[in-house]
């Protein structure tokens, strides 16, 4: 099943999953979020409105959430419409 990573080469949770993919043989298609405006923009809509990012956008009412919150990268789309921050379970579902 065809898988996206979105994130940033910026981020090392980002890098770390690339190579953890990688490892473990999986295809995939990169949505770099620092290279690429549109892909940014699609990033933003997913982060303001998909349930994936529900406890984030929680979090960003937060005081102190600039300085201690966390974005939610990397993404993993898949081509069925599935959504998921863990990587492990992205793994897991593009093996299949």
């Amino acid at each position: 099943m065809e898988m996206i990573i979105v994130g940033s080469h910026l981020c090392p949770n980002t890098l770390y999953a690339i190579f953890k993919c990688k490892d473990a043989g999986i295809t995939f298609r990169f949505q770099d979020l620092s290279a690429s405006l549109a892909d940014l923009r699609g990033f933003l809509a997913l982060h303001e409105h998909d349930k994936v990012y529900a406890a984030f956008r929680e979090s960003s009412k937060e005081k102190d959430y600039h300085e201690t919150g966390k974005i939610g990268l990397p993404c993993f789309l898949f081509e069925d419409g599935y959504k998921t921050l863990n990587l492990d379970e992205a793994i897991e579902r593009a093996k299949k």
